[in-house]
C-alpha cells in the first residue's frame, strides 16, 4: 500500500519536504499526492529543495545538503509551533 492511499483518512495536518533529484518519492509522486491532498481538503505544506536527492537531512552522508536541511529544521519547528499548541 502507498502513502498516497491513506490519504482520504489522513486526520491530522501533514509536513513534507523533498529532494527535486529524489527516486522516491520523484518530483511526480509528489505532485500527484499534492493533487490528492488538494481534492481531499487536507491540510498540508510541501518544499521541493532543488540540487537535493534522498536523505539530504543527513549530515554524516554525501547527499547532506547543508542550506536545505537548515531550511527545512525551520520549516519542522514552524510546522510543529503552528499545529502542537
Amino acid at each position: 500500500v502507498a502513502p498516497i492511499d491513506y490519504t482520504a483518512d489522513l486526520a491530522c495536518p501533514l509536513l513534507g519536504l523533498f529532494g527535486a533529484e529524489d527516486r522516491s518519492p520523484t518530483p511526480e509522486q509528489v505532485a500527484q499526492h499534492e493533487q490528492v491532498l488538494k481534492q481531499h481538503g487536507k491540510q498540508y505544506e510541501f518544499t521541493m529543495y532543488p540540487d537535493a536527492g534522498h536523505g539530504f537531512f543527513y549530515y554524516d552522508r554525501p547527499a547532506y545538503r547543508q542550506a536545505q536541511a537548515v531550511d527545512g529544521w525551520q520549516k519542522v519547528f514552524a510546522f510543529f509551533g503552528k499545529h502542537l499548541k
